[in-house]
């Protein structure tokens, strides 16, 4: 119980200085996509997209995303669904797509209308698979999050319905681990580290809050165009570790927090 005791003072002892020391980000991108609903019967659709998103400042690409997935609603107050996305991360300095990711989900949403406004509670279950080399003690192969995200939408206009949304994701299995000496040791390069024990994917805490302002504007019947504002505050927790997981560095920073604004218009075709 003492050992135990005296290693959590020691990781948060050392936690704590790194902390404070983060420095949040803000980047300015953009997205935009294009997609189709397919009516297979009453209450089944299938849905596919394509969407390409900016690198920060739009000066480059940022990635290519591939989606396919149906939903299915057996009743006016909810909704299921399922599918996969390809995510193709774009890499400006080789000039080529690398290491491609591939996502799967399922989510459950529930409805409430309540004069003209229809609110929303969603809860998405998403297995992200990682491809390429990485450090495994530093980013989990196999990343499972849930998005928990409630809305409201006014619908007292036919042509365009504004919407505000509110999201948290949760990481349910990153990389976690202890230091198990409080003594400084120096690599021959001369960088400084703690003896460190890898502990497994066992770290769940909220990582990102997202608020999505936008309005469905419907063109005509079968076509559908929306806008919107993306508030992205994203907060990773980094662990700086070496390829055995043996070693934690001291010049790591503990939480790696990133501000976004996303410009977004995606069009969609239903029949």
């Amino acid at each position: 119980m003492w050992v135990d005791m005296k290693r959590w003072t020691i990781l948060l002892a050392l936690l704590i200085p790194v902390a404070a020391a983060a420095q949040r980000t803000t980047e300015v991108s953009g997205r935009a996509s294009v997609g189709a609903e397919y009516k297979i019967v009453k209450g089944l659709h299938l849905n596919v997209s394509e969407e390409i998103r900016t690198g920060s400042g739009f000066s480059s690409l940022g990635s290519l995303r591939t989606t396919a997935g149906l939903s299915y609603k057996p009743a006016k107050f909810i909704k299921l669904g399922a599918g996969y996305t390809l995510i193709n991360p774009y890499k400006t300095s080789a000039a080529a797509f690398n290491n491609p990711r591939h996502r799967f989900w399922a989510d459950v949403t529930g409805y409430l209308v309540l004069g003209d406004f229809q609110f929303s509670l969603r809860e998405r279950l998403q297995l992200t698979h990682r491809t390429g080399d990485f450090n495994v003690y530093q980013s989990t192969p196999d990343a499972l999050g849930l998005k928990s995200r409630i809305g409201v939408k006014y619908k007292r206009f036919k042509a365009v319905e504004p919407s505000v949304s509110f999201e948290v994701r949760t990481a349910l299995n990153d990389p976690w681990g202890e230091v198990t000496s409080s003594t400084i040791q120096t690599t021959k390069g001369g960088k400084t580290y703690y003896p460190y024990q890898f502990s497994g994917y066992t770290h769940v805490y909220n990582n990102r809050y997202r608020l999505n302002i936008g309005a469905d504007v419907r063109l005509s019947k079968h076509h559908h165009l929306e806008p919107y504002l993306l508030l992205d505050s994203c907060s990773d927790y980094e662990i700086d570790t070496n390829s055995d997981g043996t070693r934690l560095y001291t010049a790591t920073t503990a939480w790696n927090e990133t501000m976004g604004f996303v410009l977004g218009l995606s069009y969609t075709l239903s029949f």
